[in-house]
């Protein structure tokens, strides 16, 4: 078999392997991750609700005290009306108390506008407040679930990367880069063995003999030329699928399918 051949066909023995470690995790990761962010989220979501009614209340005390001002000058404004002697004076004071007034409403306006947003910001801190104890509760479940799942997986992945690095220090930076780029697109799978498949066909005495069909890549099972099949027996090239783009080799025993089987294709 051809050196550069063999080397690919280990490293993705290793990466599958890998593969089915990453997919008995699952979700989890993601999900754990996904919580994680949620909560951070809601958290600071809080805290500036909190800083936010902290901040009303500052504006609500200061208009409070403003309102206390204006109606102790619309007091003496109201006490000198009696003691004008001209109608110029009696209108000049009188429009000091409208101005008074006005200002004493917009006061009024503004704190019941924030109380009702205080209300309002109350009501979600106690909303995102039950949502994160039922997401912290969710992400400390989900995180004993993939703790125990690493710890069942832990060594067997270490040992398994280092044998990936091992395995990648012998291929070269072409065939590792076309390798990866392949993997990438594909869900992991780079170079996959080709497969003919053995059909049962009954002989007139009834006995089952197979007959081979035609060679196919075994993910997408798109037909192999002839020409093609036979060079991909000898291992010595590195031969592509022309459908998935994904690199072929042949295996006696991986490549021999006996029986019919549905055929589903795997992009």
């Amino acid at each position: 078999m051809l050196k550069e051949l063999d080397q690919l066909i280990e490293l993705q023995k290793i990466d599958n392997q890998l593969i089915e470690i990453k997919e008995l995790k699952g979700e989890l990761p993601q999900l754990v991750e996904q919580l994680e962010n949620e909560i951070k989220e809601l958290k600071e979501a809080n805290q500036n609700h909190k800083e936010r009614v902290k901040e009303i209340d500052k504006l609500t005390r200061k208009a409070e005290r403003e309102i206390e001002d204006l109606e102790q000058k619309q007091d003496k404004y109201e006490d000198q009306l009696y003691l004008v002697t001209s109608n110029k004076e009696y209108d000049a004071i009188t429009a000091e108390i409208e101005t008074v007034k006005k200002k004493i409403s917009e006061n009024e306006y503004k704190i019941l506008e924030w109380e009702e947003e205080e209300e309002n910001l109350e009501e979600q801190i106690k909303s995102n407040k039950i949502d994160l104890e039922e997401k912290e509760k969710k992400l400390s479940k989900n995180k004993k679930k993939l703790e125990k799942t690493k710890k069942k997986t832990g060594a067997k992945t270490e040992k398994l990367k280092e044998k990936r690095k091992k395995v990648v220090q012998n291929i070269s930076k072409r065939h590792l880069r076309e390798y990866n780029r392949i993997a990438g697109a594909r869900g992991g799978k780079a170079i996959v063995p080709a497969i003919q498949r053995y059909y049962p066909h009954e002989d007139k005495k009834g006995n089952i003999e197979y007959e081979p069909g035609e060679v196919s890549c075994s993910l997408c099972y798109k037909i192999v030329p002839p020409q093609k099949a036979v060079d991909l027996r000898s291992n010595d090239h590195i031969l592509r699928c022309e459908s998935c783009g994904r690199l072929l080799y042949w295996d006696d025993e991986e490549s021999r399918v006996y029986g019919e089987e549905d055929e589903e294709e795997i992009i």
